[in-house]
């Protein structure tokens, strides 16, 4: 809860940062050290308000009384302002290990995923006076996760305890929890500081833009890019964390060469992809050693993770590399690989574990985690539902934790994100069953389902992320302020969104498609059939609206005196660019069938008189289907403007000789 005014904190440090219910003082009182949550951690229980503005003010007025009754020095001293600088350029160590045993995880460090938006050095919100705190008013951002969240993320991949629902509030994170965990985390650098010399991984001056015959503004200019375009729509690591690891030449050479190689197709033109390709070999090398250092030491580097994340799945140009590398790559680079390690490498506590071997000293190594955690189990959510197989990824072990989080409708668009992620893994351990693949889909679970999508849309998804409709049923397009410097990031997480959503709706149409309805009750069994197919349909109504809205925003920033601008589909190409691509051959095939069968609502789309039950049949049909080939033709729009990723010229001639596929039947 909120401090009133005044009011001195009582809570432990822990709870305090997590808003959760704690019981220090009642535990105090009957001569217990610690509280309830932090007893259940094995975590010391601290109490640290020298953070605390309000206190430290009022503390130095009453020593300023004391000064002026007994006329002797001040009783307080201030710490020079280089002593603060000095200390925040400190870094933490940070050592990702797949040891067996479960060690205790201290849950301490900022709370917070801010990916592209700190600035890019602390030291410059901090004043020479101790009576002025840090400005934090940067964090009011899209990227941040919930206590909810975090403490969700933190059961499924630390396999922590469960904490009551009840001790959870919905509040935010203030700036007294930011203080707190970097004064926790100042603690773990000062005693990292000794081997920092010694640690480094990766050095600058080594210039990873020689091996892939760049010149060092190209390779800094892809670097940026990333950060700018690339990571915006999926985050995977803090910016301001990776420029202070690669500054002082402490980042993984994988990582570095997986941001390269992400974006130098948004700096450069088209002619890009040569480079890319070799940027994503050297990367492919780098990780394939540090893979084979892992697993010697039985350690895995975190920023080694985070290139995975940022790399999995791409399509590397075997002419150029070795066939040892292709095969190792098959095994070690692909989606499940990256499940795996995330859920493996947790399983100590990875800020203390010592290693005879050189440590790595990562910045902010703890958030960067949550926020890995957050982008690998959304990812693992929605792939798992595209492929119809099931996640590795556990459940939580309270049930009720993961139909609750998060509980309130004013959390980010991380939160909205992984919100939806849990609810796509509802959808597939309720519909791609072995029950449904013999039997067929119970009609129950489909109205569940949908009753579940629809929740999420009403009070999961934060209201200004919210889908809204006019009288009509029609999309309303958002407002956006013009003025904002950002102003393409709520339109693009809109869409990222909304085309989730929509994907979702598609999913349980082809589950449907494909194991059909459970037999029962015949009238219960076509009304869900018409359900199925009018869920389907809006949806790929609404994809086309949302797809014409999307190419009147674009992303924009200039650097150097060069102005770049990109379409949000091409800031998004796993997502928005494939489901466009998706929608367009749904809507191509589903016109094939109207044209050549007919559908059972297209009776009572129009009243029908005598003379135009004289018409001919099939030229009745070819303008039924005529909004099918605009759709169609609007998706394939849509994707064409994701101009920065080479696979598009692929995809593009698929969504080609299917749009001529369905013409010709049409003309036929």
């Amino acid at each position: 809860m909120r401090l009133k005014r005044g009011v001195e904190r009582a809570s432990c440090d822990f709870c305090h940062r997590r808003k959760i219910k704690c019981d220090r003082p009642l535990r105090e009182s009957q001569g217990q050290d610690s509280c309830s949550p932090c007893s259940l951690r094995a975590i010391q229980c601290l109490l640290d308000d020298s953070d605390d503005v309000r206190l430290r003010r009022r503390r130095r007025a009453v020593a300023r009384d004391e000064e002026r009754v007994e006329q002797s020095p001040s009783l307080l001293t201030t710490a020079p302002a280089d002593a603060i600088v000095q200390d925040f350029n400190q870094t933490s160590t940070n050592v990702v290990t797949f040891d067996k045993e479960v060690a205790p995880v201290p849950l301490q460090g900022l709370e917070q995923s801010l990916p592209s938006y700190f600035p890019s050095s602390l030291d410059d919100g901090f004043s020479s006076s101790l009576d002025q705190s840090p400005d934090f008013s940067f964090i009011d951002t899209p990227f941040e996760l919930s206590p909810e969240s975090i403490l969700f993320l933190d059961q499924i991949f630390l396999g922590g305890f469960a904490t009551p629902l009840e001790y959870l509030q919905p509040q935010t994170l203030t700036d007294i929890d930011i203080q707190s965990s970097m004064d926790a985390e100042l603690a773990t650098q000062n005693s990292a500081s000794e081997s920092l010399g010694e640690a480094s991984a990766f050095s600058t001056s080594q210039k990873p833009w020689i091996d892939c015959g760049l010149d060092e503004a190209a390779f800094d200019s892809a670097l940026h890019a990333y950060f700018d375009f690339a990571a915006v729509h999926l985050p995977v690591l803090i910016e301001d964390a990776f420029w202070q690891d690669y500054r002082n030449g402490r980042c993984s050479p994988a990582l570095v060469y997986a941001i390269a190689c992400r974006g130098i197709s948004f700096s450069s033109p088209l002619e890009s992809w040569s480079e890319q390709q070799r940027l994503a070999l050297k990367f492919r090398e780098k990780f394939l050693e540090a893979q084979q250092i892992s697993t010697s030491k039985s350690v895995m580097r975190l920023d080694d993770l985070e290139a995975l994340a940022i790399m999995v799945n791409w399509t590397y140009d075997e002419t150029q590399s070795l066939s040892l590398h292709s095969q190792l790559g098959k095994l070690f680079l692909t989606h499940e690989a990256l499940v795996l390690a995330t859920l493996q490498c947790q399983m100590q506590d990875c800020d203390e574990v010592g290693h005879s071997g050189l440590t790595i000293p990562l910045a902010r190594s703890v958030e960067r985690r949550k926020l890995l955690f957050w982008h690998v189990y959304g990812l693992d959510a929605f792939h798992s539902l595209d492929q119809k197989t099931m996640s590795r990824i556990p459940d939580g072990k309270n049930s009720e934790v993961s139909s609750k989080l998060p509980r309130i409708d004013s959390g980010s668009y991380l939160d909205a994100i992984l919100s939806l992620a849990i609810v796509a893994r509802e959808i597939l351990q309720a519909l791609v069953t072995v029950n449904t693949k013999r039997n067929g889909v119970k009609c129950t679970d489909l109205m569940n389902i949908y009753d579940r999508l629809s929740h999420w849309q009403k009070h999961n998804c934060p209201s200004h992320l919210r889908k809204k409709r006019d009288a009509d049923g029609r999309l309303v397009p958002l407002t956006i302020n013009e003025s904002s410097k950002t102003k393409f990031l709520q339109p693009l997480h809109c869409s990222i969104l909304w085309l989730l959503e929509i994907n979702c709706y598609m999913q349980i149409e082809d589950c449907v498609s494909q194991y059909g309805v459970q037999t029962g009750a015949p009238l219960e069994g076509e009304m869900m059939a018409v359900r199925v197919e009018f869920e389907a349909l809006r949806a790929v109504h609404d994809g086309v609206e949302i797809s014409r809205w999307m190419r009147q925003y674009s992303a924009s920033t200039t650097r150097g005196g060069i102005t770049q601008s990109h379409s949000l589909i091409d800031l998004a190409p796993s997502i928005a660019r494939d489901i466009c691509a998706g929608l367009c051959f749904w809507t191509c095939g589903r016109g094939k069938k109207v044209f050549r069968h007919g559908s059972s609502g297209l009776t009572n789309i129009r009243p029908r008189n005598r003379q135009q039950e004289a018409k001919n049949e099939t030229e009745e049909r070819k303008q039924d289907v005529n909004d099918y080939r605009d759709g169609a033709k609007e998706f394939r729009s849509a994707v064409a403007t994701a101009t920065s990723h080479r696979d598009t010229e692929y995809v593009l001639q698929r969504l080609d000789k299917q749009i001529a596929s369905f013409e010709e039947v049409v003309a036929q």
